[in-house]
């Protein structure tokens, strides 16, 4: 099947559209346990959702046909971004004729370590679900996740935190850690490629622990809790020092702890009062791209 991003004529609508939130994530934990035969790196991660993120409209139209519109952004609206691929294999699997007009809001910074593209095109395989909720099943829409991205299968389910391993796609949900009320997120402004930061880390095969050793929930005194791990904080600070200064001033301005998220650059700060974070938050802003003040995703997915 042939997917087109642009057809004669402007889409008329077929249907009630509906209304998307792809939240943001951080990685609490990131460790990586080794490399994998076929290039993959074995990981074992506590992720959290956050409540602020990415806004889709998925609109029904009359004739075939797929859009995807990015207002405000120069990403591309074409199969090379991964919301139309996940929207264009949904149809696909599902032997359908494509007829919808997809809006994203981009408010995730690009290649920032906090998992935008995936939640997005994850929020795609949702919406999907709902306008056509016989089409596929669970386990065959789990696939597809699976297929777009190693971090997709996370957005796809529920839980606002989960431990992850494998790829990242073996999930088991988790609480959300208490004593974090609220994440302080600082953006340098600049992208750090996922797939360089991979290719750069020389990580020996290790044999691999337990990770839920932690029974789902992170306290004060337990491995992971206190100084957050990223084993892949190195490698990005490494090239861009200034996420280590991001960081100190993090722990200056009263951030209970600071790690940078994911694969970078992108550095979160966490923040046991919601005061604290509120001044740490207007000691840095104005200074950065991207200071945003938010909190764990509530279990009910309401931002």
């Amino acid at each position: 099947m042939t997917y087109g991003c642009a057809m004669s004529g402007k889409p008329a609508d077929g249907g009630d559209s509906l209304q998307l939130f792809a939240p943001a994530k951080v990685n609490l934990s990131l460790r990586i346990l080794g490399r994998r035969p076929d290039g993959y790196h074995q990981l074992e991660s506590l992720m959290l959702k956050l409540a602020f993120g990415d806004r889709l409209t998925l609109a029904p139209v009359s004739g075939p046909g797929l859009w995807l519109h990015c207002p405000g952004s120069d990403l591309p609206e074409d199969g090379d971004n991964l919301v139309y691929r996940a929207a264009a294999r949904f149809y696909e699997a599902a032997a359908l004729e494509p007829a919808l007009k997809i809006t994203l809001h981009k408010r995730i910074p690009v290649a920032a370590g906090l998992g935008g593209g995936s939640s997005d095109a994850a929020a795609v395989l949702r919406g999907l679900d709902q306008l056509y909720p016989a089409a596929l099943t669970s386990a065959t829409l789990a696939e597809l996740a699976r297929s777009l991205g190693a971090d997709v299968p996370f957005f796809l389910q529920q839980a606002p935190a989960a431990w992850a391993r494998g790829i990242g796609e073996i999930l088991s949900p988790a609480s959300i850690p208490p004593g974090i009320a609220r994440l302080l997120l600082v953006n340098p402004g600049f992208a750090v490629s996922t797939k360089w930061v991979y290719e750069s880390a020389n990580f020996p095969l290790t044999k691999q622990a337990d990770p839920f050793n932690l029974t789902g929930s992170l306290t004060a005194g337990e491995e992971g809790w206190g100084s957050l791990v990223n084993d892949l904080e190195r490698v990005t600070i490494t090239r861009y020092p200034q996420l280590a200064e991001i960081k100190a001033e993090l722990l200056a301005a009263g951030a209970d702890a600071a790690l940078m998220a994911g694969s970078g650059p992108t550095v979160f700060g966490t923040f046991s009062q919601g005061e604290a974070a509120a001044a740490c938050e207007a000691a840095m802003r104005g200074r950065y791209p991207l200071v945003c003040n938010t909190e764990p995703l509530p279990p009910a997915g309401v931002e």
